[in-house]
């Protein structure tokens, strides 16, 4: 199925032998790479411009200066800042912390408070008990349970 389309780089029209093609030919393909690309035709064929060191512009210069001028500026804020009473405001959080949460409520309400990891252990140590004592009572004798 053959159709009638315009080439990408030269605009001529040419019969395309599948729906993909946009060039008429493969020279044509291979110009408009090259100028996609940026190649400059030097004596007989196409070359890539190399990226030779840049100079140094007098704008990068002073945008320099104006970043070390802003980072002075910031660091003498930071030195203004009063360290001891940033201290004694974060202790004196903590502090109303632990007496508003744990200790008030471990003094008032012990049983609303989580279990921890001593509290199961001493749990799982009474079940092991009771266990020893029940099967001493129906065997008549000692026995280890682990």
């Amino acid at each position: 199925m053959k159709k009638i389309k315009n080439c990408k780089h030269c605009y001529e029209q040419f019969e395309a032998r599948r729906s993909n093609h946009v060039y008429c030919t493969n020279s044509c393909k291979t110009k408009a790479s090259y100028k996609r690309n940026d190649y400059k035709y030097v004596s007989g064929h196409y070359q890539k411009e190399e990226a030779g060191l840049k100079v140094p512009d007098k704008n990068t210069l002073n945008n320099s200066v104006v970043l070390e001028e802003k980072l002075a500026a910031i660091e003498k804020k930071i030195s203004g800042v009063n360290l001891d009473s940033v201290k004694s405001t974060m202790i004196g959080t903590v502090a109303v912390d632990t007496i508003s949460y744990g200790g008030v409520k471990k003094a008032f309400m012990p049983n609303t408070l989580p279990a921890t990891k001593n509290d199961i252990l001493l749990l799982n140590e009474e079940i092991k008990q009771i266990k020893r004592l029940m099967f001493e009572l129906k065997y008549g004798g000692k026995v280890s349970i682990k």
